[in-house]
């Protein structure tokens, strides 16, 4: 199980809440400012992280990746902006040779060259996002915009939460976040909100940024095709081993509008902290069992972590208690 060592790039997402305060739903989405708009990442744990990636992907191809055969040309221009983020921000480690339409993509850390003629399907075995993907730890979702919605057409996913390129496929926004059961002030669904917020306000050149959060029971992705496995084994967690079982499941999600297609590519960032590792950051402990304690049911019912959430705050609350009296 792929876990965060490096505290420093894990994503907590209750940064924003002030002390005392708990978690609520709301569009807490953030422009990216010039400086912080390269989504590719590099962890410690990235070589275990894409081995796993891929193994999911061979395992489940058709649950793990689906696409349109019209998105072709789409996928090949957010294969090209993936790479060339990557060459920016870590050319040290990654290298785009091009000659003409000739084009070398090098990854030094996984010792990897890929080769093709860019555009050229027959070029390739597989399709560019499911190549160019491959070489990421993130997971990638493109939408198109079309009668006011946004719709699915391309997927590589191997870090799902509730979620599925073979289930989702095909859907809108709308239909994708159907279940999200909160309501705005104004009296307007959340989800139509915030898809509308996306459509309006990410444009070329100008991503934006929210965390997404969930917990996790000893799994790596929980998608639809696999509940049968993954389903039962929520009911094992209990106060004594959820600081292992459990982990803080976090999405750091990135924001594209795709200038010649006009796609909105949807860039999934996925990081995982053990209940147990908490304690490394007390203010982290004290918060997270603070915002678990007050969770409304509808919304651990929505993110799925019902059967194991009373467990979890207990054993949070004996990690808190203990921490108590180490700093009396």
């Amino acid at each position: 199980m792929f876990e965060s060592t490096n505290l420093e790039l894990f994503p907590y997402p209750f940064h924003t809440i002030k002390e005392g305060n708990n978690y609520r739903y709301s569009n807490d989405l953030r422009k990216l400012d010039k400086n912080h708009q390269n989504c590719v990442v590099i962890t410690p744990e990235y070589k275990k992280q894409i081995k796993r990636k891929r193994e999911l992907l061979r395992e489940q191809p058709e649950v793990r990746f689906q696409s349109y055969p019209h998105t072709m040309e789409m996928q090949w221009e957010v294969a090209e902006m993936l790479m060339n983020l990557a060459v920016d921000k870590y050319p040290e480690h990654f290298q785009l040779e091009k000659n003409g339409n000739h084009w070398t993509f090098h990854n030094n850390i996984l010792n990897e060259t890929e080769s093709f003629i860019f555009g050229n399907a027959p070029s390739i075995e597989l399709e560019p996002l499911d190549l160019i993907g491959r070489h990421f730890t993130t997971d990638f979702v493109l939408m198109v915009n079309r009668d006011d919605n946004l719709y699915l057409e391309v997927a590589q996913e191997s870090y799902a939460a509730l979620f599925s390129p073979h289930w989702n496929k095909g859907m809108s926004f709308d239909e994708i976040h159907g279940p999200v059961p909160f309501v705005s002030r104004t009296g307007v669904p959340l989800a139509q909100r915030v898809r509308d917020f996306l459509i309006r306000n990410v444009l070329p050149g100008e991503p934006w940024t929210r965390i997404n959060w969930n917990l996790m029971a000893n799994r790596w992705d929980v998608n639809y095709e696999t509940f049968d496995t993954w389903g039962p084994t929520r009911y094992l967690v209990n106060s004594e081993n959820a600081g292992e079982l459990v982990r803080l499941r976090v999405e750091e999600q990135f924001f594209y509008r795709m200038p010649r297609s006009n796609a909105v590519l949807f860039v999934l960032n996925t990081q995982f902290l053990a209940m147990k590792d908490l304690k490394q950051r007390p203010e982290w402990l004290k918060q997270t069992y603070s915002i678990l304690s007050d969770i409304p049911k509808p919304m651990a019912d929505y993110k799925g972590f019902t059967p194991f959430i009373e467990p979890t705050v207990e054993y949070l609350k004996n990690q808190v208690e203990q921490l108590n009296l180490q700093t009396k």
